[in-house]
């Protein structure tokens, strides 16, 4: 099919805008550009398309504005409502927060009183176990056993002594403790260079395309940046005449 046969017949959405579209990719791939002539069959081929795409624009663009009003609207009471619970749950959060504090300082405070009164135990434990062994020494040297009493020394240096832990505390009904790690990039040259050195992922970096976009378009043919790859892509677009 020649260029100046695949021009498009006009169209409106509600009857058959689709199936015509579907058909222009295969009516492009049909016309050759060989010489000036074919160019500008080809070229009114584009601006007819450009042609039923607002006709396509006229039959969308006002619905697409009409769910964007009613998702604006949306996202404003939603917002509301958000603002809404934020400030009456405000002093809720604010009492659980003053008693769960409460509650951790006397859990850490519990919890170092535990650990003092196991150690002391152990202490106990260790000093009976000493006193005892020096008895047996004592006894076993009385009894002329030099070998026996310095084995028994020996023995009650290396022994471990067993103290059972004591029981848990009780737990709390509905709630419980619940810790969560948490983290911030405190020196970006230095992450940036762990990364270059394997230390860290690459996935810990990630590329402001924006930044990078907005220089390349400002510099053009000058950008060089390693690692980024820049290059020029030219269209056609219509001029309106």
């Amino acid at each position: 099919m020649s260029p100046s046969e695949a021009r498009i017949i006009d169209i409106t959405p509600e009857e058959e805008a689709q199936s015509v579209a579907l058909a222009l990719p295969g009516i492009a791939h049909s016309i050759k550009v060989i010489d000036y002539a074919t160019k500008e069959a080809a070229n009114a081929f584009f601006l007819d398309c450009r042609k039923a795409r607002k006709v396509i624009d006229a039959f969308y663009d006002p619905k697409i504005e009409e769910w964007k009003a009613a998702k604006k609207l949306a996202d404003e009471n939603r917002a509301k409502m958000v603002a809404e619970k934020t400030a009456a749950e405000a002093p809720i959060i604010e009492a659980e927060g003053i008693v769960n504090r409460e509650i951790m300082r006397f859990d850490a405070e519990d919890r170092k009183r535990r650990e003092e009164e196991q150690r002391a135990a152990e202490a106990k434990a260790r000093k009976e176990a000493d006193e005892a062994a020096l008895r047996a020494a004592a006894e076993a040297e009385a009894a002329g056993e030099q070998e026996e009493a310095a084995a028994i020394l020996e023995e009650a240096v290396i022994a471990p002594v067993f103290v059972p832990a004591p029981p848990p505390p009780p737990k709390t009904v509905g709630s419980a403790e619940v810790t969560t790690w948490k983290m911030e990039v405190c020196d970006l040259k230095a992450l940036v260079l762990a990364v270059a050195s394997g230390k860290a992922p690459l996935t810990y970096l990630q590329a402001d395309e924006v930044a990078i976009r907005r220089t390349v378009t400002a510099q053009k043919s000058s950008f060089v940046c390693p690692g980024v790859k820049a290059w020029p892509e030219t269209t056609r677009k219509s001029t309106g005449r």
